[in-house]
């Protein structure tokens, strides 16, 4: 009879496979999942830790999905079948595993642009913190609660996570990626308060960091931020040669930010009047997005398309306004609908103007309540 391996010996190894997924290292990982996939068959009953390698399998699709871009051709990963099996077991998750479920059910939301539920779930794993001992998944943790505050614009709440996840990172030198991902939401909250001048040290910080690293993606990814941080000072020429230099990177990694991106290059070419290299780059941009089947950005195009290239007028833009209040994503609103009045006052349309700024107005309100973004 074949000796059963303990259930203890194959829990050390899924917490070796969970310090290489967060850092990143994915051939540790993928080596040490096909291990611990070769011990399962042969270890003795455990229930709870059948529940801990599942979780950490979610976890692990994640990782990939963020580190590995597509491949040309091939689909999306498909979650259901492990999220369905993992929630029908819920009933028996206490504790850290019940930390593990929401933290992680989080990051699948937040990955598919579903801001609010991803804020739930970050809630719910929060009331069970206290079962986490480990200061790496405790700066995991506030990693990702700044990082979806850095999205809902609530700006103060975002930083002062941000700054606890940075604090321990530094003091861990394999945990670089985070370091650069801390640098980004810092600079971007520091955009978002109108004060890109200290956004620029970070981004400035993490583009050393990153070519230090040699990750390429991570290279697109600081390239955008720094496009987004000059867009915001005004500098629309110096935006679109960073937006230009992320794109460049993003196809050659086939990574699915490339249709974000691509918006945001069209959108400074349009604010440049360069319509001829806007149009080429919205009409790649755009056939991606749908190619993708992603609403949110097949909506942002429309909205490009109705403002700078038809001229269809403020119906066709209230379409993806209106998809944008569905999600609650209030700080989208305000993005789109400030280029609007912008716009519209730039070629005398005052009126008009007038009624993008008050949908401006009203969005911020919204953001500054903040209530939608603790809904549980």
């Amino acid at each position: 009879m074949a000796v059963k391996i303990p259930s203890a010996s194959v829990g050390v190894k899924i917490n070796d496979w969970y310090n290489a997924i967060r850092k990143f290292n994915v051939t540790d990982a993928e080596m040490l999942k096909a291990e611990i996939e070769r011990d399962i068959f042969r270890m003795e009953e455990d229930q709870d830790l059948l529940l801990y390698y599942a979780l950490m399998e979610f976890r692990h699709r994640i990782m990939l999905d963020y580190i590995r871009p597509l491949e040309e051709e091939k689909v999306p990963p498909d979650f259901s079948e492990i999220l369905k099996d993992i929630e029908d077991k819920q009933g028996k998750l206490t504790g850290l595993l019940e930390y593990y479920f929401n933290f992680f059910r989080g990051m699948y939301e937040y990955n598919n642009h579903d801001y609010i539920k991803a804020i739930s779930f970050y809630r719910r794993a929060e009331k069970k913190l206290r079962h986490v001992e480990d200061e790496i998944e405790r700066a995991e943790f506030h990693f990702k609660m700044a990082e979806i505050f850095y999205h809902m614009k609530q700006s103060h709440v975002s930083m002062n996570y941000a700054l606890q996840a940075i604090e321990t990172y530094q003091a861990h030198e394999t945990y670089k990626v985070r370091r650069i991902q801390c640098e980004f939401v810092i600079a971007g909250n520091y955009d978002d308060l109108e004060s890109s001048e200290k956004a620029l040290p970070h981004l400035e910080n993490a583009l050393k960091l990153v070519r230090e690293e040699s990750q390429r993606i991570l290279e697109g990814h600081t390239f955008y931020n720094l496009g987004n941080c000059y867009y915001k000072m005004g500098k629309a020429d110096q935006a679109a040669e960073y937006f230009h230099k992320a794109v460049v990177i993003y196809k050659e990694e086939t990574s699915d930010t490339l249709t974000k991106a691509c918006f945001s290059l069209a959108l400074a070419y349009f604010k440049l009047k360069q319509n001829e290299q806007a149009h080429d780059i919205f009409n790649e941009g755009f056939k991606i997005a749908q190619q993708s089947n992603d609403a949110i950005y097949i909506s942002k195009y429309h909205f490009l398309q109705a403002l700078y290239i038809n001229e269809d007028g403020m119906d066709s833009l209230s379409e993806t306004f209106q998809l944008l209040e569905s999600r609650k994503m209030y700080p989208d609103i305000e993005d789109l609908a400030l280029e609007a009045a912008e716009y519209y006052n730039e070629i005398g349309l005052l009126s008009d103007s007038v009624y993008f700024y008050q949908i401006v107005f009203n969005a911020r309100k919204q953001i500054k309540k903040g209530d939608w973004s603790y809904e549980v």
